[in-house]
């Protein structure tokens, strides 16, 4: 039970060594690649289905669809024979302008004029035939709803919306189902950093598709001139409407000045100016008389004062007079007359004020005057500039009258040359072949899309597959050796198996089993084992080919061998050798016959077979019996070999009870076939016994599919891994 246990352990160690080898260890290229050359027909397949499919659709199926290019410029800078920018400018070259005018191009009004003009009501690309009636409910034909899904998926998915179809009339619905269909059949593209646009229109007619791109680019140059007109008329009947009324306020102001010419004096810059002139000098005089009427009344006043106070001297200062002075001289001389001196004085006196009174009323006649020619002068300053305003009013007028008036005269010369801010550079040309779809193109598309899924298939069939393909996997998976590799024999029936071994001595399966002979005499050198054990996980992996070449080849070092048949439930042995029916060593163990009687011998391959026997005891009673422990002692004195063939593992418990009798276990596994789990299951339960598995065999094995996986370089033209016998060793 401590082996067991031992082994349990060691078989778990490995598991989970592989397992952490599994989640680290990188992709194996050349691997990948050897999966995906093994799977070629699958993916070649694939590939070839794809291609005929499509070329079938294409050819059969598909409506060729034709597309033409017209190509429009936009002129943003146009010659003008007159400058009326402001009324009919061109056009800003902006990239938003360039997107509106995109969007112009796209929108309904443009398709309703093209269905209009191009009649495609009753097209039945597009429209419905007139052989459907005005009333009838359909849609567009089945051609013209492809073409427009077909023409949205190449324009990026852009599609036109339609009203609401529940609110509108069934010819309404009709015609904007024919529109959203035409503008569906259309791509509009403005080249960056130009103001050129390309027209591209999709048909499965190509005259069609050259008309409809044609007669886009048309209806878009004539909405273009159309729109200029209808501006240049409305700016000549606003000219028109604004000159009349600018006409009547240049008379109401002519009228106005003249009327306030002829209500004042004819006045004039050059009189008022000499008017100024006068007032200036009459205001120098004013002022200058008013000093000496004043200076006048000052002396009168001082010689009243002298004349009052009496003093001679005082009366002679003041009247500053020389007959004064010498009449006062004489008075210093003693001959002073004073009656003559008052006379004198009298007569000062009286002249002062006469010149006082007069110098007066010369400097207030002189205010007067300069105060009236003042109002005069302000006046005629008032009058002027008022007539000036009005004739300014007058000539404002007229010039904007004139201006206007011009302008009128320009547009309506204008009217008659006024052209398009686009034109068409390139008209379509009518296509000679379908662009769509494109024969080539789609059915390699097909080709690589089947090669892509070819690929696919094979490395989720290869990641879902679960069988053995190499030794060093199964030993890394269950940490026993693979003694041997069998590669698989080429026969179709289990008779064909004897003549096959005797006729082919040399073949690659031959040389195998030789070579698992080998490997299980090397396994024990001191004790080569001589009771051999071949079993399996499940039915129908080469155990029984395996135990009957082995025996052979056994055989040809003259050895005596015996195949046992342990396998009682399902007996096979006679459907390879010559049995007649006759008891088996069932019958030997119960007594009823003995060993000899039951024991066939095949000339052939120089080997002998004890087969089994159809009973009605449990098999495994009678294989953990102590007469059976008996039975294979007395074998191991008469036979060098003893090769038993027992039941799967998995299934029957047979294997595990002859496994405690047996000098070899050895566990066929099948190529490709069995999972790695299985393996572990079947050893696992080998094991639980005390058995020792001597070593895994790889059976099955096929050499060509090896190349295609890409594992030939893990084996070499047939045999065991070395190197793991030399580690069981």
């Amino acid at each position: 039970m401590n082996r067991n246990v031992e082994d349990r352990d060691t078989l778990d160690a490995h598991k989970i060594g592989y397992n952490e080898d599994l989640t680290v260890k990188d992709i194996d290229l050349a691997s990948l690649l050897g999966i995906l050359w093994s799977g070629k027909w699958i993916i070649s397949a694939f590939s070839i289905i794809a291609a005929v499919a499509a070329a079938y659709f294409v050819v059969n199926r598909i409506v060729p669809l034709y597309d033409a290019t017209t190509v429009l410029a936009l002129e943003g800078r146009e010659e003008q024979v007159s400058p009326i920018d402001s009324v009919v400018s061109g056009l800003p070259l902006y990239q938003e302008a360039m997107q509106t005018e995109t969007e112009i191009l796209r929108s309904r009004e443009f398709g309703h004029r093209l269905v209009e003009r191009l009649d495609l009501m009753t097209d039945p690309e597009f429209g419905f035939p007139e052989t459907q009636g005005a009333g009838s409910e359909s849609g567009p034909s089945m051609i013209g709803t492809i073409r427009t899904r077909i023409s949205l998926l190449l324009r990026g998915g852009q599609t036109q919306v339609v009203p609401d179809i529940e609110q509108i009339s069934k010819e309404t619905k009709r015609r904007e189902a024919v529109v959203s269909a035409v503008l569906g059949a259309f791509s509009i593209e403005n080249i960056d950093y130009s103001t050129v646009f390309v027209i591209r229109a999709i048909s499965i007619s190509p005259v069609k598709a050259a008309r409809l791109a044609d007669t886009l680019a048309e209806i878009y140059v004539d909405d273009q001139l159309q729109r200029k007109l209808e501006a240049t008329d409305q700016a000549v009947v606003w000219l028109s409407e604004r000159a009349s009324e600018l006409q009547a306020d240049l008379e109401a102001s002519e009228a106005a000045a003249k009327s306030f010419n002829a209500s004042i004096d004819l006045v004039s810059v050059e009189v008022l100016a000499a008017m100024n002139r006068q007032l200036k000098d009459m205001r120098d005089r004013a002022v200058e008389t008013r000093r000496n009427a004043d200076s006048s009344k000052d002396q009168h006043a001082m010689l009243e004062e002298a004349i009052a106070s009496g003093d001679l001297a005082q009366i002679v200062l003041a009247a500053d007079d020389a007959l004064l002075d010498r009449l006062a001289e004489q008075n210093r001389t003693g001959a002073f007359d004073q009656e003559g001196f008052d006379r004198r004085v009298e007569q000062v006196r009286a002249r002062s004020l006469v010149n006082s009174e007069r110098l007066e009323e010369q400097a207030l006649a002189l205010e007067a005057s300069e105060v009236e020619l003042a109002e005069s002068v302000a006046r005629q300053s008032d009058d002027l500039v008022t007539l000036q305003q009005l004739q300014r009013e007058v000539e404002a007028n007229r010039l904007i009258y004139e201006s206007f008036l011009v302008r009128l005269r320009e547009i309506s010369t204008q009217y008659g040359i006024q052209k398009a801010d686009a034109r068409i550079i390139s008209q379509a040309v009518v296509p000679s072949a379908p662009f769509a779809p494109n024969k080539r193109r789609t059915v390699a598309a097909a080709l690589l899309i089947g090669f892509v899924f070819g690929c696919v298939f094979v490395l989720i069939r290869e990641l879902l597959h679960q069988g053995v393909r190499t030794a060093r996997d199964l030993e890394n998976a269950t940490g026993y050796s693979v003694v041997g590799q069998i590669p698989v024999m080429p026969i179709r029936r289990r008779s064909k198996l004897v003549p096959y071994i005797l006729n082919r001595p040399t073949s690659p399966s031959a040389e195998a089993v030789r070579d698992l002979r080998t490997s299980i005499e090397l396994s024990n050198l001191d004790k080569p084992p001589q009771v051999i054990l071949m079993t399996s996980c499940a039915p129908g992996e080469g155990k029984t080919t395996n135990s009957i070449s082995l025996a052979y080849h056994y055989a040809a070092l003259d050895r005596r061998v015996l195949i046992v048949e342990g396998d009682i439930r399902r007996r096979v042995m006679d459907q390879y050798f010559d049995i007649k029916v006759k008891p088996g060593f069932v019958s030997v163990l119960s007594g009823d016959t003995t060993l000899d009687e039951a024991i066939v011998s095949d000339s052939r391959l120089g080997v002998d077979i004890l087969p089994g026997d159809d009973v009605s005891v449990s098999a495994a009673d009678v294989f953990a019996s102590g007469v059976f422990g008996d039975f294979i002692r007395e074998l191991r004195g008469k036979y060098d070999r003893i090769i038993i063939d027992t039941p799967p593992v998995l299934l029957f418990p047979d294997s595990r009870s002859i496994a405690v009798h047996s000098d070899a276990v050895l566990l066929s596994v099948k190529w490709d076939s069995t999972s790695e789990s299985s393996v572990q299951l079947g050893i696992s339960a080998l094991t639980s016994v005390g058995a020792k598995v001597t070593g895994l065999i790889l059976t099955h094995v096929n050499p060509k599919s090896l190349r295609r996986y890409g594992y030939a370089h893990e084996y070499g033209t047939y045999g065991a891994s070395r190197s793991s016998l030399r580690k069981k060793s």
